[in-house]
């Protein structure tokens, strides 16, 4: 693969992201306090499939980025970027939390800071709620120099092999007694994710022009089928899955291939019932949103009191959804630019030259 003739951004992907951030306020909203009103059950535990379709856009967007790999001359440039793109806001939620009373020893909150919690099973799910996926994250910001140095198909199929026998290591192996949560936010579990936005770049980078079209729609077709049947059929993945069992290999896959085909779809031939003006500005907002959330959500009764809108119990979910993310969002919106936005100009600021300095040698 040598010719990249794509665009370095999917902005279906960034609506993708959106709505993924969305989907993870929607489960929050719902289960984090008791609504203590009878409301009739949606389902939403489905929401925190999310997550893993953040992973598999992370994987995706990742390759679109640095089409040419990693090279070691750019290496501090990727470090950079990465760190100013993920700590920032991190380290704010994490100040928030400490001061708002969470208790944790010095090691734990110097694990958090330098984003090792990753590796320890008994601290992986992090001192911010939801900061989990980001210690699994910087895993594999860690891991994509090296893993993907060839760039091919074949490559990444290998890749998957290899994030499918992680999978195994993990969870088909007697792990005795295991923290909360442990196959759910071990990195192992999620690396056939990243494994399938590889494989679903690839595809995406080798279309013909006169194909992406007609593969696009193909793609979202067996996509919205593969989500269908996971919810009709698949593992079901409520809190007792998440928190005490370990994660069954048919659940990575088949949400995996569905969400892979999602992508793969978005990035060729965006649809406006998913890629439109309102999901493109939450995924603009939604490492914010997503990071920000429980807080709001834990810190105040807003979910009770929105359950208390309405006394049609089937009215009861989608009103505490709707009002928790009224608020969010502007909320997101506000830390997005005050936060994100400084520190990601001011690492593309700081890496400027070497930036320049690249491009010039791309075109010797």
């Amino acid at each position: 693969m040598t010719a990249y003739h794509k665009e370095r951004r999917a902005h279906g992907l960034d609506a993708l992201r959106g709505i993924a951030a969305v989907a993870v306020v929607f489960v929050h909203a719902v289960h984090i306090h008791p609504l203590g009103v009878e409301h009739k059950d949606w389902s939403t535990d489905y929401f925190s499939m999310g997550v893993p379709l953040f992973f598999i856009i992370s994987a995706f967007s990742m390759s679109l980025a640095y089409p040419g790999g990693v090279s070691l001359d750019r290496s501090w440039t990727y470090a950079l970027r990465r760190f100013f793109r993920i700590a920032p806001l991190f380290y704010v939620m994490l100040i928030a939390w400490l001061y708002a009373g969470v208790q944790a020893e010095t090691g734990t909150i110097l694990k958090n800071v330098t984003f090792l919690f990753g590796f320890v099973p008994n601290e992986q799910t992090s001192l911010v709620p939801a900061g989990w996926s980001i210690g699994v994250e910087v895993i594999f910001y860690l891991l994509f120099p090296f893993l993907w140095a060839w760039r091919n198909i074949w490559a990444a199929l290998l890749l998957f092999l290899i994030a499918c026998l992680g999978w195994a290591a993990i969870n088909l192996n007697s792990q005795g007694e295991v923290p909360d949560y442990y196959y759910w936010t071990n990195f192992l579990t999620n690396a056939p994710f990243f494994a399938l936005g590889l494989i679903a770049w690839c595809i995406y980078q080798t279309t013909k022009a006169s194909l992406m079209r007609p593969l696009g729609f193909l793609a979202l077709a067996a996509g919205l089928a593969g989500l269908t049947c996971m919810f009709l059929f698949g593992p079901f993945p409520d809190t007792a899955q998440k928190v005490h069992e370990p994660i069954p290999f048919i659940f990575v896959l088949g949400w995996g291939l569905a969400f892979a085909c999602l992508a793969l779809s978005q990035a060729l031939q965006p649809v406006a019932f998913l890629n439109n003006p309102v999901t493109r500005f939450l995924g603009k907002i939604s490492y914010s949103l997503y990071l920000m959330h429980p807080f709001l959500i834990y810190m105040t009764n807003l979910t009770r009191w929105a359950a208390t809108l309405t006394d049609n119990p089937n009215l009861v979910v989608p009103v505490v959804c709707a009002v928790t993310l009224a608020v969010a969002i502007p909320i997101a919106t506000v830390l997005y630019y005050v936060v994100e936005v400084p520190f990601m100009l001011l690492a593309r600021y700081v890496t400027k030259p070497a930036s320049r300095n690249t491009a010039s040698q791309r075109l010797a």
